[in-house]
């Protein structure tokens, strides 16, 4: 158990899905794919341009299904329709440290330091989920995590990480 009585957990990526866009796509996942017994992520992350925090838009949503049996009930934890490069500093800055290590694993400028976000082609190369910068309240079980990326509000791209989060042994 940690110091403050909840127990660490372990989490393997079981799928990764595109979310739609509605007139023009600004970001694109679909060159991303899991690999290996670790469940890694590996592939390639398009920014097709400059994301900037007057235009760009992002949130987060999830979802939980503690028996992984397609009962999915959408959780209180969220990110509001934010702007860009906030969302990134908290929500991947928080949360995405621990696992998305620039320089190591990938060169996704995703960390919140990096605003506008650049245009680009970015690679993911053997990235595991490490959930120690996850906060304490995260149910056992399924875990959907949808990011959705905005221009002028209006869906441009985003992605679905299906997780199956278990108790750490």
């Amino acid at each position: 158990m940690t110091p403050n009585g909840f127990y660490k957990y372990t989490a393997s990526i079981l799928q990764i899905d595109v979310l739609p866009h509605e007139e023009e796509l600004v970001i694109d996942f679909s060159d991303l794919h899991i690999v290996g017994r670790q469940r890694a992520l590996n592939g390639s992350i398009r920014i097709l341009e400059d994301m900037d925090s007057k235009t760009h838009q992002m949130s987060v949503d999830m979802l939980n299904d503690p028996s992984l049996n397609g009962q999915w009930k959408a959780m209180i934890f969220a990110m509001p329709l934010i702007n860009v490069c906030y969302a990134m500093r908290f929500f991947v800055g928080s949360y995405g440290k621990s696992t998305m290590q620039l320089g190591v694993n990938t060169n996704v400028p995703f960390d919140g330091t990096h605003c506008p976000l650049p245009k680009g082609t970015y690679f993911t190369n053997n990235l595991q989920l490490n959930t120690e910068s996850w906060p304490d309240v995260v149910p056992y079980g399924g875990l959907r995590i949808n990011l959705r990326f905005f221009k002028h509000n209006k869906p441009a791209g985003g992605m679905s990480i299906t997780i199956d989060v278990q108790k750490k042994q």
